[in-house]
């Protein structure tokens, strides 16, 4: 009898603890996602940043071809 009602005085301390801890815990777990998140974020910006410095730049003095202006005939 007295084991039973130590397991039960276990189980109703145990949900009241975790009542209390389960807002640090649950800050705790959503600012690690977030910092995960952030360095996800960040690496792909980085990767990307450098993907786009490795495009060979085309010289802006480069004559490309003649301007060519049409008129509208009526």
């Amino acid at each position: 009898m007295i084991t039973i009602l130590k397991i039960i005085l276990f189980f109703i301390l145990l949900s009241y603890i975790l009542r209390l801890l389960s807002p640090l815990i649950l800050t705790f777990v959503f600012k690690r996602f977030q910092n995960k998140i952030k360095k996800d974020f960040e690496k792909m910006n980085n990767s990307n940043s450098y993907k786009k410095s490795e495009k060979p730049k085309s010289n802006p003095k480069e004559k490309v071809g003649e301007y060519v202006d049409f008129e509208e005939i009526d």
